[in-house]
């Protein structure tokens, strides 16, 4: 059965990556893709930019939506960008991509020029052709315990003067997570490392937060 082919948007013709692509033996055939710029399997979809056009899309938003719908689509989307972006702060340009690889979970590639950008292009195929390797040994499966154990614990760590030591004793010291923010000056300074202006500045900011009453979500 011949391969299935890199399905690529009409408007990449120009762009000298198919015949990189073809040059390298993978078949490619040019569409109106409703989303992306390379469609590399059933599971792997591509976004290329080049400097000028992060720039642009950034400024528009038009980045993020292109994004969501591949996310929506795809399991795994890849975010090419070629060149250095141009027209747009290094701080801009900079969030946006920590934006995209935080909030939408898309992976980002900068590439030199449309060669190289052919050439990642070709080990996502290769690998995708190969299939996942196979698993090394039985995953550990963690208890819903340990979970909320390493939670609670990284909740207190945001706490000031409190390190993931200190969270553990406090922990420990109080059974939970809701007892600590609970807890009063005194019965703070009997866990070992709390000191008196320790025990009455956490006091205070946990008196101050039961005050304060819920609030809404940041969106």
């Amino acid at each position: 059965m011949p391969a299935r082919p890199v399905l690529c948007d009409h408007r990449e013709a120009l762009s000298g990556i198919p015949e990189s692509l073809e040059a390298a033996g993978i078949p490619v055939q040019a569409t109106q893709l409703p989303a992306g710029d390379y469609i590399v399997s059933d599971r792997v979809a591509v976004e290329r930019k080049t400097g000028a056009d992060l720039a642009a899309s950034i400024k528009d938003r038009r980045l993020f939506e292109q994004l969501d719908r591949l996310a929506d689509a795809y399991p795994a989307v890849v975010l090419v960008v070629e060149g250095e972006p141009v027209h747009i702060g290094e701080a801009s340009w900079k969030g946006a991509l920590a934006r995209v690889l935080i909030a939408a979970g898309v992976s980002v590639i900068q590439t030199n020029d449309p060669n190289d950008t052919a050439a990642w292009i070709t080990r996502f195929r290769l690998l995708e052709r190969k299939g996942p390797s196979a698993p090394r040994g039985l995953p550990r499966v963690r208890r819903p315990t340990e979970d909320i154990q390493r939670n609670s614990e990284d909740v207190l760590t945001c706490l000031p003067g409190i390190s993931t030591v200190g969270a553990r004793r406090l922990l420990a010291h109080f059974g939970s997570l809701a007892a600590v923010y609970t807890a009063t000056a005194n019965e703070l300074r009997e866990v070992p490392g709390i000191g008196p202006t320790r025990a009455a500045a956490l006091a205070q900011l946990f008196a101050g937060s039961r005050d304060a009453g819920p609030t809404n979500p940041v969106k």
